[in-house]
């Protein structure tokens, strides 16, 4: 297209196209007025080094094996999965009585899902660049924001720090078992010894205590290693914020305006072509 034909048109008709850049960023401006301010609220937090409460390091006596502190990639990935969980999501929604502060009328499970749908608007969880869990929240309320994100990291760190000693959990109560199956064959054994001797059953017996022994030291660690040390190092705690974070209504009303004056540039073109094939 010539731009000479382009500039010619907008000479002619430019108050046209004021009127309508006028119009539409006047009308952007109203609107984005009266839209409530939200704020937004920021915690940062990484994952620990899983092996950080385990007997594997509790009770470790040599220190030439590195622990590092900070878990990797793929422990951020699990925490940052819980965080974006729908059972997080409906817990938020419960723990704040969202659907009361969200203005909801609707009933039921119809006021559940918009209290869902509306959350996950406010919420972003992902990753910074540095690799770290980075959780958002927005809302109208700046001191409810702060106190949502936060409550996130710390249900993280609890739904983590639930689902590793409930595995560990479960080994300890197949240790028990073990150890108490033990137990009653030592006690056989010994009942065996008193009518009868002989050097199978007092090997026997002298196996079983040491199976015992070690059993029982295995119970014990694992016992330790069920603890409620952090999944999670958090490295910035959310915090109401000073300033609404939108709408931006300055950065809208630029948009409008030069959205509004390219589509003023092309109705014109369009509004000046079918004259000129009419009068042709």
């Amino acid at each position: 297209m010539n731009l000479d034909i382009v500039f010619e048109v907008i000479r002619q008709r430019w108050k046209q196209s004021v009127m309508i850049v006028l119009l539409a960023t006047i009308s952007t401006a109203a609107v984005l007025l009266l839209q409530k301010p939200y704020f937004r609220s920021s915690a940062i937090f990484t994952a620990a080094n899983p092996n950080l409460g385990d007997r594997s390091n509790i009770y470790r006596t040599e220190f030439w094996e590195q622990y590092f502190y900070y878990g990797g990639e793929f422990d951020n990935d699990r925490l940052m999965a819980i965080a974006r969980s729908e059972e997080m999501c409906r817990f938020m929604v419960d723990s704040f009585d969202l659907i009361k502060h969200y203005k909801i009328n609707a009933t039921g499970e119809r006021a559940k899902y918009l209290a869902d749908v509306e959350y996950k608007e406010n919420v972003r969880v992902h990753k910074n660049e540095f690799g770290h869990i980075k959780v958002n929240v927005w809302d109208t309320d700046k001191q409810l924001a702060a106190a949502i994100a936060n409550t996130i990291v710390k249900r993280v760190n609890e739904k983590s720090v639930v689902a590793v000693n409930s595995m560990k959990v479960e080994i300890l109560q197949k240790l028990q078992r073990d150890f108490n199956a033990q137990k009653d064959s030592l006690s056989e054994t010994e009942t065996a010894l008193q009518t009868s001797s002989g050097s199978f059953l007092t090997a026997r017996r002298e196996g079983l205590i040491q199976q015992l022994n070690e059993k029982e030291k295995l119970i014990e660690q694992f016992n330790t290693s069920v603890n409620n040390v952090s999944a999670l190092f958090t490295i910035e705690e959310a915090l109401p914020a000073f300033k609404k974070d939108k709408p931006k209504v300055l950065a809208g009303i630029l948009m409008a305006a030069v959205v509004s004056f390219v589509f003023s540039v092309f109705l014109l073109l369009l509004m000046e072509w079918r004259s000129h094939n009419k009068n042709s």
